[in-house]
């Protein structure tokens, strides 16, 4: 045979083998389908270890799951039969409660590999692509300890589940996803979610919503009913706040750009929190650095108190029957109305207090103000700063 047809042979070949073992190398996926009955006066729970949850409005009085598995071992044997193993079981979360979770094999493998969605890629320059592949996160899951990775790891299977829940009109529901961003659009009811590590995201829902993530952003369109959100670093966002709303962060900024609240709480470790407009009965307001605003919102009462960082108010007072503010080191502005009535005093240990108001009566120590009265004082402002000035003065 001559020289060329051998070479273009074995060119060939090595190509369909190429092919061969890039087939074999690629993820298969089974479609799991499952649809659980919303208990009596209890919480349905789900859990799954890792990847996307979509949640979608259902009908009727059942929870409709569409899981997608995603599987790869070392061998086309290892990969069916992780395949197979995806199933619902019942299982424990960390407080003892009952949840229905997916069932990674935690008792065969003590790791499984996550592939990180396009999406979320980080920009990382080539020399440093080693902080990548270490990037790893551990868990307990069906009460074994567990890895979950980013790369893929030699021993480390490939496996996880995207799962896509129809919840009915306001149902008891919780779901509670490790490692995956969670999206949500047009429900009510009673919901949970909670992610270890992602994204959450949801447009308009009505009734009480809990979202708990330890780092990810938050982002919330409209929400009416109670809110409660609680991360350990990351963003919140929300478009439209109707009701009671409570939110912790340990590290990042919160934005809320409309509200009508009962009561509004907020609560950041580092970060800065913005109101930008709306009415709320009470707001408590508590950061450990970062400044605090609140810029359109007519307001009852305020209790704000920051570590370090500015505070800024722009309200009326019109309907305002007290307002304290503490800052450890920051300044103080608070703009009210032309028909602000009030009394003010101040706690100052470096700073000073200023009114902007002409026809206000100044209360002195000495040659530092202390207070000061406008009107028939109808709105007590007592104001504390270790270092910062207070500035109170017409909006304008």
């Amino acid at each position: 045979m001559p020289r060329a047809r051998i070479s273009a042979l074995a060119a060939t070949l090595a190509l369909l083998a190429g092919a061969a073992y890039a087939a074999a190398d690629t993820p298969q996926t089974r479609l799991v389908r499952e649809s659980f009955p919303l208990p009596a006066g209890q919480t349905l729970r789900l859990a799954n270890l890792a990847g996307r949850v979509e949640l979608v409005p259902g009908q009727g009085s059942q929870v409709v799951v569409e899981a997608t598995v995603h599987a790869e071992g070392d061998s086309a044997a290892e990969t069916q039969k992780l395949l197979a193993a995806m199933k619902w079981v019942r299982s424990h979360d960390s407080k003892g409660r009952e949840e229905m979770a997916l069932a990674y094999p935690v008792e065969s493998y003590h790791g499984f590999h996550y592939p990180r969605p396009k999406d979320r890629e980080d920009d990382i320059p080539a020399f440093l692509s080693f902080l990548a592949d270490n990037n790893r996160t551990s868990t307990t899951y069906r009460g074994e300890r567990v890895r979950v990775y980013a790369r893929r790891k030699s021993g480390v299977p490939t496996l996880y589940a995207d799962l896509r829940i129809a919840v009915p009109a306001s149902a008891a529901f919780a779901v509670r996803n490790v490692l995956g961003a969670v999206r949500a659009e047009d429900l009510s009811g009673n919901v949970e979610v909670s992610t270890g590590s992602a994204d959450v995201r949801f447009g308009a829902f009505a009734g009480t919503l809990t979202v708990e993530t330890g780092s990810g952003d938050v982002r919330l369109g409209a929400v009416k009913g109670e809110t409660t959100v609680k991360t350990g670093s990351g963003d919140l966002s929300v478009g439209n706040l109707v009701g009671n709303g409570t939110i912790n962060t340990g590290s990042g900024d919160v934005v809320i750009e409309q509200v009508a609240a009962g009561k509004l709480a907020v609560e950041t470790g580092s970060g800065n929190q913005t109101v930008r407009a709306g009415t709320a009965s009470k707001v408590v307001s508590k950061a450990g650095s970062g400044d605090v605003r609140l810029m359109k919102v007519e307001i009852e009462e305020l209790v704000a108190d920051t570590g370090s960082g500015n505070v800024t108010v722009h309200t009326s007072l019109a309907q305002t029957r007290q307002v304290k503010i503490g800052t450890g080191s920051g300044d103080i502005r608070l703009a009210a109305g032309a028909e602000a009535s009030f009394d003010v005093d101040s706690s100052q240990g470096s700073g000073d207090l200023r009114v902007g108001y002409a026809d206000a009566t100044l209360r002195k120590h000495g040659d530092k103000v202390i207070g000061a009265k406008r009107g028939d004082g109808r709105t007590h402002i007592h104001i504390e700063t270790g270092s910062g000035d207070c500035t109170i003065k017409p909006q304008g």
